[in-house]
Formats: C-alpha cells, structure tokens, sequence
C-alpha cells in the first residue's frame, strides 16, 4: 500500500510540477503580449486609419450618384456651375457649389429643396450676385453630402477604440 501510494503520489506530483510550469510559461507570454499592446502608439494608428478611410471614400466617389442627386434638388431655372467636393478623415463629404439662375429666388429655392433630401445637409449660401450682363444671377452654396450606403462589398475599417 505505501509503495502504490508512493508511486502514486510522485506521478500526481510530476503532473503538477508539469502544469505549474506550463502555466509559468502562459504567465511569461502574456507578459510579452501585453509589453507589446503597450508599444503600440494607438493614437497614431487611429489617425493612420482615418487617412485611410478617408482616401478610400475618396476613392468610392460616385460623380454620378452626386450629379443625379444634384439634378433632382435643382430647379429647372437653376444651372449648376461647378461642384468642389472636399473628403474630411471623419467621412464627411463637403461640398462647394456653383450656380447661376435666371432670377434671384434661385438660390433661396435650392436651398429649400436641398433642405428636403435627406443626401444634403445644412446648405448656407457663401455670395450671390446679379450678372447684368448675362440676365442673371451667380450664387454659390456649401453644403454637405451623404452618399447613399456602400454596397456590403466594399466597407472601410474602423478606427481602433
């Protein structure tokens, strides 16, 4: 009986010392991991993203989209002159638009009307002139875009929290 609980007892405790160390080990590569979560400049990488996401936006542009969103907020007495999208690393897509119109209510209509789409948002007009040259007026406005979802295809990544 002493020597069986003897063998026993010795196993059971080579088994223990085996696990002990391969604890000690689990123990000692978590340590590395977290000396190296510590390493890591998370500020950096969060601003790095942003750039990122904000080029892919870029990138993802859809002129034609704009242009079509464009087309169903104007007036028929409205021209669009020039559009100068602007992409912020926060995804925002700012735009600055140039228009011209046949009457000075041109610019007060466009506003309203791109009040009510939801894909643009606080227009505020910059400058408005009468050209008497041309019969007209000149307005430009500053709004920003909301392009509608990307497909599930393409999808930027997240900043690191």
């Amino acid at each position: 009986t002493y020597y069986r609980y003897s063998r026993d007892t010795q196993s059971t405790r080579a088994k223990i010392e085996m696990i002990e160390g391969q604890t000690q080990q689990e123990r000692e590569r978590e340590a590395a991991i977290q000396q190296r979560i510590k390493g890591l400049d998370l500020g950096r990488l969060a601003a790095q993203t942003k750039f990122v996401n904000a080029k892919l936006a870029e990138r993802a542009f859809s002129w034609s989209m704009l242009l079509d969103e464009l087309e169903s907020v104007l007036d028929e007495d409205v021209r669009l002159v020039s559009v100068s999208p602007s992409f912020q690393q926060d995804g925002k897509i700012n735009l600055i638009l140039n228009f011209q119109s046949k009457n000075a209510e041109g610019m007060v209509k466009t506003i309203n009307r791109m009040n009510a789409d939801p894909r643009f948002r606080n227009p505020f007009p910059n400058m408005q002139t009468e050209e008497a040259e041309l019969g007209g007026f000149s307005f430009a406005l500053r709004a920003e875009y909301v392009p509608p979802p990307m497909s599930a295809g393409v999808r930027l990544s997240e900043a690191p929290r």
